[in-house]
């Protein structure tokens, strides 16, 4: 899937908490198609984990390095979320 592209852009505008851009966009970077996907639609569960929880959300790097998106207590977001790839 070689044309298949998700932007930096739409990442960090979803994911709403604007801290430290560059360290972000770095760590997407690293990501691959299929990883990139799954952080992208895990964005909403982890921030309503964090409300849950009483906790503040990571920076989008810390969020992306430390891949909260898998976390046990962070639900996977449903599949039409990502049906916009």
């Amino acid at each position: 899937m070689a044309n298949e592209r998700l932007p930096f852009s739409d990442f960090w505008e979803a994911y709403g908490l604007k801290r430290s851009r560059r360290k972000a966009e770095t760590a997407w970077g690293r990501l691959t198609y299929k990883e990139k996907r799954a952080a992208f639609a895990g964005i909403s569960a982890y921030r309503e984990a964090c409300r849950r929880d009483g906790i503040c959300m990571a920076y989008a790097a810390g969020y992306l390095n430390n891949r909260r998106w898998e976390d046990e207590d962070v639900s996977p977001a449903p599949a039409e979320e990502m049906s916009t790839w």
